[in-house]
Formats: C-alpha cells, structure tokens, sequence
C-alpha cells in the first residue's frame, strides 16, 4: 500500500476469492478482506481513497527500483537485482515501488503504471544516503578525554550534580 501525503493509498487489485480457493480456511487466520476495508476506511479518515492497481500492468513484485524487471515466482521471498545489485525482502521492495504507481484514469485499475524514472531517482537518492551512512559510521570518532579522578582542591572544587529540568519521569539527576 502507498500513502501520499493527501490520505491516498495504492493497493494491487486482486480477487479474493482466487486466494480462498487456492488457501482455503487458512486464509481466515489473515482475513485480507477486513484488512482491506480497514485500509479504505483510514484512508477516507484522512481525505483520500484506496485505489487499486492492476497486478499486470505494475507488477511490483517483479520489478526493481532501477527499473528492471526482475522474475521472481510466488515463493521467491528474496529480491535480487542482477543490473543494479538491490537486494531486499519482496514486498518491502514491492511497496516501495507502489509510492511510483500512476495511473491515466484513477477508477480503472488496468490503467496503473509504474513512474520508473522517478522511481529511478529514488534508488540514486537512497543510495546516496547509505552511502553517506556507511562513511559517517567507518569514520573514527575523535576519543573523548581520559578522565582521571576528580581531585578537589582549594582552586578547584569538586562540582555538586547538576539537576536535570524535570520531565514526565520525575527529577532527574546526572551523576558526576
């Protein structure tokens, strides 16, 4: 599911029933039907409406952010990009892709598609930040100071704690 900023959410259309058929009572233990609802009543709470998109014309779980169309079958959990090295858990990777669903006519599903250059831009902006995260955490820290015992003198007196502005835990003390 897609959430944009106005309440809208994107979900891909698929029949229920075909899921009861192939699952059986196991399919109760998720009750995908309430969920949805939930999903369509949250998403009028906030100004929106669910949209649903075709699973043929998007085909999220076969896609790459890079744009690439990568096979998977239903029981591959795993993705794995060979043209730009993404790997992930499936439907995290799958409802990324849902944020660059667009479609010509909202009402009709079969007219979803993926936005694959925005999508694109996104994979190069979170590689930019994971690149940017990996530096920050490989570079050393400056070490804090050896502190030796605090040895009060006439020049320089032992400090009392300080208190701590109060918070919803109470008084706080930090010790010294």
């Amino acid at each position: 599911m897609r959430a944009s900023g106005g309440g809208d959410g994107l979900i891909e259309d698929c029949d229920i029933r075909t899921w009861y058929r192939l699952w059986g009572k196991r399919l109760s233990q998720t009750t995908p039907g309430m969920l949805i609802s939930a999903l369509d009543i949250e998403c009028k709470a906030a100004g929106g409406r669910l949209v649903r998109a075709s699973t043929w014309s998007t085909a999220l779980s076969q896609h790459c952010l890079c744009g690439e169309r990568v096979r998977k079958t239903l029981r591959d959990r795993e993705h794995k990009c060979i043209a730009c090295g993404l790997v992930g858990k499936r439907d995290p990777v799958s409802a990324a892709l849902a944020t660059f669903g667009r479609f010509t006519d909202v009402d009709d599903p079969k007219t979803a598609y993926l936005d694959t250059t925005r999508s694109r831009h996104a994979q190069i902006l979170y590689a930019e930040a994971l690149e940017e995260a990996l530096r920050e955490s490989t570079t050393p820290s400056p070490k804090p100071p050896r502190r030796s015992g605090r040895v009060a003198t006439p020049e320089r007196p032992v400090p009392a704690p300080r208190a701590v502005p109060s918070s919803p835990f109470g008084e706080l003390r930090i010790k010294s």
